[in-house]
C-alpha cells in the first residue's frame, strides 16, 4: 500500500517536530499550510529546499511564500512537499533562509 503524498508530509512533519495547519494532496505533491513565516523558516531548517515568493494581486499587500522540498531531501524520489505561508509584503524571512530565495 502506497501513502498519499499528504501522509507522507504528515510524517514527516511529526518526524521532525514541524508546526503545520492543513495539509493536503495535489496530484503527486503535497501542500502544507503553515500560520506564518517562521513555521516555513522551520520547515526550511529541517529539510531544505527553494523558496519563492508571490504577490497576490491588485497590491492587497500580500505575499505567497513558498519552500519547495520534499520529505526526503538526499533521495530524489521522495515525495515533493510545497510549504506555504502568507504574509505581508512587508513581513521579512528569517536572514538564515537567504541562500534558499529564488
Amino acid at each position: 500500500m502506497t501513502l498519499s503524498p499528504a501522509i507522507q508530509a504528515e510524517t514527516t512533519a511529526d518526524l521532525n517536530a514541524l508546526p503545520h495547519g492543513r495539509i493536503t494532496t495535489q496530484g503527486t505533491e503535497a501542500h502544507v499550510f503553515t500560520a506564518g513565516l517562521d513555521d516555513l523558516t522551520a520547515w526550511w531548517h529541517a529539510l531544505g529546499g527553494r523558496i519563492t515568493c508571490q504577490d497576490a494581486p491588485h497590491d492587497s499587500g500580500v505575499c505567497m511564500w513558498t519552500l519547495h522540498t520534499r520529505t526526503d531531501p538526499d533521495n530524489p524520489t521522495s515525495t515533493t512537499v510545497r510549504v506555504h505561508a502568507l504574509a505581508l509584503t512587508t513581513d521579512q524571512l528569517d536572514a538564515d533562509c537567504a541562500p534558499a530565495v529564488a
